[in-house]
């Protein structure tokens, strides 16, 4: 059985700092988006829930914090490093790209002293770190949001110390077909619209509206209806393809042939971000393991709220998989650097 520090007197720690961060006169130092997407930390039952979650991923991965160094890739508020620091990490790094989170991190760092913790405004192509620098690379919900995986492989391939640990927790589960045929519908609205809000996510311009802008704005005496064809034959394109691609037609009258496929997940023109990848794990964890670890997928049903019928059922229904994937509502992969 795995040794870490006591589960009560963390969670005890966690809820003292977001009792103190919830206050009235302190809420407004953090981003409000902190208390909606993060509710129950207003509670010390929430805080423990929370901290659950981050130990039971400890457990699974068979990785000890104390004295350890971690990478957050993808950290948003940083909820997860706050608890590994509790947990005993030596030094915690968290990398997003959101400004607002990342403030908000930044502060709590700040106002509660959290030594060794660390928060970066970045995306994983604008930082590197030296080879063997990490004794764990989380990812929380975070991998289906890179715009290039591999790339994020690599590069946890090369920071891990052999040995270390990548973890991955995400619940765009393909083999779940009800899953995945919701996060079709989500691809569909960023595409191609209405703007509004949907299913948690809020559509402020469909990308083919926003590639119309981008054509129109470099190329402005181009009719309105060629803008439009062109909108619709760039999907899965960012800006400069896009400007290369019309450039192309304009010289040779040859339509860009990159039409929205509902099976790909698609790209903002501006950023290149992606919105809600989809994986199967078992493929999942057998892709990670040409980048130089050793892999397992399971299938994830819940159980950090600690209902201990729930938590002996996802235990059982975790070492059915493959076959309990179909049903999962989530999934977590532990891959160990060889």
């Amino acid at each position: 059985m795995l040794s870490m520090r006591d589960f009560t007197c963390v969670s005890q720690q966690v809820a003292a700092l977001f009792g103190q961060a919830a206050r009235p006169e302190n809420r407004a130092r953090y981003d409000a988006e902190l208390w909606q997407y993060y509710p129950q930390l207003k509670t010390p039952q929430g805080c423990a829930q929370e901290t659950r979650y981050v130990y039971d991923l400890c457990q699974l991965a068979q990785f000890d914090p104390e004295g350890k160094h971690v990478l957050d890739a993808g950290c948003g508020f940083g909820l997860q490093l706050i608890i590994l620091h509790y947990m005993g990490v030596r030094e915690a790094i968290g990398l997003d790209p959101f400004a607002d989170r990342l403030r908000t991190f930044q502060r709590l760092i700040s106002d509660f002293g959290l030594q060794g913790v660390q928060a970066q405004l970045a995306s994983l192509e604008a930082v590197e770190f030296e080879q063997a620098s990490f004794d764990m690379i989380l990812s929380n919900e975070a991998i289906s949001h890179y715009p290039d995986v591999d790339e994020f492989l690599e590069r946890a391939a090369r920071w891990l110390k052999r040995g270390g640990v990548l973890v991955i927790a995400d619940g765009n589960n393909r083999a779940n077909p009800k899953l995945a045929a919701h996060t079709h519908e989500i691809w569909q609205r960023f595409e191609n619209g209405p703007a509004g809000e949907f299913s948690g996510h809020r559509i402020l311009k469909p990308y083919v509206e926003q590639r119309a802008e981008i054509i129109q704005q470099a190329f402005p005496d181009l009719p309105a209806e060629t803008v439009r064809t062109l909108a619709l034959r760039t999907s899965l394109l960012t800006r400069p393809d896009i400007l290369q691609a019309v450039e192309h037609y304009l010289k040779t009258g040859e339509l860009p042939n990159s039409v929205y496929d509902p099976t790909q997940c698609p790209v903002n023109p501006y950023s290149g971000a992606v919105i809600e990848r989809l994986f199967h794990p078992v493929e999942l964890a057998r892709h990670i393991e040409r980048f130089g670890f050793r892999a397992r997928a399971y299938a994830y049903f819940g159980g950090a709220g600690g209902n201990p019928l729930v938590r002996a059922a996802n235990a059982v229904l975790m070492r059915l998989t493959p076959l309990t994937l179909r049903w999962a509502k989530s999934f977590r992969v532990i891959a160990v650097r060889q």
